[in-house]
């Protein structure tokens, strides 16, 4: 949903131009610091949306609760490409039943499972695999 605001609205267009270019995006008339501030602010709604739902999900609320899954959420951004949304969701993915597979079978070797399929799309495609265009 995110993604499809972000490239086929009129504000999404401007936010994307104002992330290349802030000053001709302000000469065209657009005020750049509500939009990012919007921007901000619906990433900050949507972090509290996902911590609401693991909160739901596990029963308990304290301040370190995403901790444990930083270095996953780091291995999704590093095999997608960074600034790539579908790239993201693949490597989700990938992260996400790579982990489950090997955790079934071989629950010690789960995340280093993870690490490995980072290495080799790195050592392949240093970009990630869905790199966005420069």
């Amino acid at each position: 949903m995110t993604q499809l605001i972000l490239k086929k609205t009129r504000i999404g267009l401007i936010v994307r131009a104002g992330v290349e270019n802030r000053e001709m995006v302000q000469v065209m008339g657009h005020n750049i610091s509500l939009f990012f501030t919007a921007v901000f602010a619906v990433g900050a709604g949507l972090a509290a949306l996902g911590g609401l739902a693991m909160a739901l999900f596990s029963l308990q609320v304290y301040p370190g609760m995403g901790s444990q899954y930083l270095i996953f959420a780091f291995i999704v951004v590093i095999i997608g490409g960074l600034g790539s949304v579908t790239g993201s969701l693949v490597g989700a993915l990938i992260v996400g039943l790579s982990y489950n597979y090997v955790a079934f079978l071989l629950p010690p070797a789960a995340v280093g499972v993870n690490i490995l399929i980072m290495f080799i799309i790195l050592l392949i495609k240093p970009t990630g695999l869905f790199a966005p265009g420069k």
